[in-house]
């Protein structure tokens, strides 16, 4: 990962780690072997631009997420590093025209898979928590800019109980506004914000939704 000049993580070996395509299995309550996860993305995104308005968008597309080794054969002590190593999302506004969301490449996007302390938790298997901080391009040709994010949107998602967490709800984690700079003029004064991030994680999709 020497090319990241942001790392927000820990990087994770990808040579010789396998790509996980549809058909792959998902077992509830167990700590898998390693893999490259290529999953479908849905998500609702709100941009505030000032002084133009508010925009809502829903976007579709994948992202590929390579997995560590678990560091624990059970469940209940396994924890999981993940990076992001590929995202391609499309939505499309009136406004705003098509946006593409893509990975930041000077970012390397990584997170966290694991047990959360809770010493109230009742006997029998225990829900993980999904975590991951993530560097993203706008791209919105119809305002001829390309924006991106200096702070890390923070994808979490609750009640995980299968590693990959295919077909779970997840939330960007962000507080009131997250600033989006033009790459143009990355220290001056933010172009929009990205006020609210809601996403759906999809299921293995075939190597052909890739190329």
């Amino acid at each position: 990962m020497s090319e990241k000049k942001t790392l927000l993580g820990r990087p994770v070996e990808t040579e010789g780690v396998p790509n996980l395509y549809e058909g792959s299995p998902v077992v509830k309550w167990k700590a898998p072997e390693p893999g490259i996860d290529n999953l479908g993305l849905h998500s609702w995104d709100t941009f505030a631009i000032p002084g133009v308005g508010e925009f809502d968008v829903e976007f579709d597309g994948y992202v590929r997420v390579v997995r560590s080794p678990a560091t624990d054969e059970e469940w209940a002590g396994a924890e999981v590093y993940t990076n992001l190593i590929e995202m391609h999302m499309t939505g499309a506004s009136e406004e705003l025209g098509t946006i593409t969301v893509t990975l930041n490449p000077e970012y390397l996007s990584a997170g966290q898979i694991r047990t959360p302390f809770d010493p109230y938790a009742g006997e029998g298997p225990a829900a993980k928590a999904c975590r991951m901080a993530v560097g993203c391009m706008f791209d919105i040709p119809k305002l001829g800019t390309r924006l991106f994010n200096r702070e890390p949107v923070i994808l979490t998602i609750d009640d995980v109980r299968s590693i990959p967490p295919a077909g779970a709800p997840g939330k960007g984690q962000i507080y009131r506004m997250l600033p989006l700079y033009d790459v143009r003029t990355p220290w001056d004064e933010p172009t929009a914000y990205l006020t609210s991030l809601k996403f759906n994680m999809g299921g293995y999709l075939p190597p052909e939704r890739f190329q």
